[in-house]
């Protein structure tokens, strides 16, 4: 294969069998172990990609409409500008992973990577193409790797962040450093990375986040030890991340304005102070301060002067039972259906309105 006067060389084991998962993985066909072998279309994609990561980039040439220049005018500019509502958007994805590698070589057999991503696809992809493609420079030259599991659900990038660095770093984070986590002598690197995982899901700040501990490998899968179960408010699950997107509805009427506040019945001004009901009945659709929902229900649980927010509890309207995590990640769809919704004639009324009712998961 070349690309823009480079060329690539493949090494193929002569022993391993054409049909071997190994020699797929080395040539690229696979993404890992723990995914799906890759359809032609998308070997086809890949191979543009790394033909892109080496084409030298050339300005585009002005083309000449006629008139004697080629820049736009500002009438154009303007229309170009506009906003295109598109019909769906992405949800957020904030996912922190563990590698394992499946080297040949028994230097780097076995050994763990821990990683952010907001595409964990992608990502094991990156990993086993190289560093020149987007891989980690631990894990160049040292995989095939599989992606044995991930945990998810953080509200935010940042709060992920800090999650990675924290597993990547036990013996420095000061939630974790006075448990003195050492490697025992016949743990292997997995199963110590997957026991630092357990205290860190029962320690502050990460246990009163609702999270989700996803197998990518099901052969890998540990039970989790009696002495550090996960919360009830936190789930396993096992299989591939799916993308998922939300539609953004597209007519006038399918908005509301935002209500005013069910408890202290003031004006919610912006979406982002702004949380909801979230309840199945579509007979509550309650709006709520963020900040007075937050200290009704930890008064109620008598956790006002601990914490800063709550790990679940019931709308002071319907009575439904709810996760804090939910409202927030509603919150945050809200925020990018906001940025995506069509501009409507009215637009200075449109900004203060949210879709009405569920939306729907494509």
């Amino acid at each position: 294969m070349e690309c823009e006067g480079l060329r690539f060389f493949i090494y193929r084991d002569p022993r391993r069998a054409e049909g071997d998962s190994a020699s797929d993985v080395l040539r690229f066909k696979r993404r890992s172990f723990s995914q799906h072998v890759l359809s032609d279309r998308q070997n086809a994609e890949e191979n543009e990609d790394r033909r892109q990561c080496f084409s030298q980039i050339s300005p585009t040439p002005p083309t000449d409409n006629g008139i004697g220049h080629a820049e736009p005018d500002e009438k154009e500019i303007k229309k170009r500008g506009r906003r295109a509502a598109p019909a769906s958007v992405p949800d957020e994805f904030f996912g922190v992973y563990c590698l394992i590698s499946r080297s040949p070589n028994k230097y780097f057999k076995n050994r763990c990577y821990i990683g952010y991503t907001v595409d964990p696809n992608r990502r094991i992809r990156q990993h086993n193409a190289g560093k020149q493609f987007g891989g980690a420079s631990r894990t160049d030259h040292r995989g095939p790797w599989d992606m044995v599991c991930i945990i998810h659900g953080f509200p935010n990038s940042v709060s992920a962040l800090r999650f990675e660095w924290a597993w990547q770093n036990p013996d420095k984070s000061r939630r974790l450093r006075s448990l003195s986590l050492k490697k025992k002598q016949k743990e292997s690197a997995f199963a110590f990375r997957f026991r630092i995982a357990c205290h860190m899901l029962n320690s502050d700040p990460w246990r009163r986040l609702s999270l989700t501990f996803r197998w990518l490998l099901p052969s890998s899968e540990i039970a989790f030890p009696p002495e550090l179960p996960l919360s009830p408010h936190m789930s396993v699950a096992r299989g591939l991340v799916e993308k998922t997107s939300t539609l953004v509805p597209q007519l006038p009427e399918q908005y509301i304005y935002i209500r005013k506040c069910a408890i202290c019945s003031q004006t919610i001004s912006k979406i982002s102070e702004l949380v909801r009901c979230t309840a199945q009945q579509q007979s509550c659709g309650s709006h709520f301060h963020m900040r007075c929902l937050s200290k009704t229900v930890l008064a109620a649980s008598n956790e006002l002067h601990a914490q800063l927010f709550p790990i679940s509890g019931k709308c002071p309207k319907c009575d439904a039972t709810f996760i804090w995590g939910d409202l927030i990640r509603d919150q945050r769809l809200l925020l990018s259906i906001d940025k995506a919704k069509p501009i409507f004639i009215n637009e200075e009324h449109a900004v203060s309105k949210v879709p009405a009712g569920k939306l729907l998961k494509i």
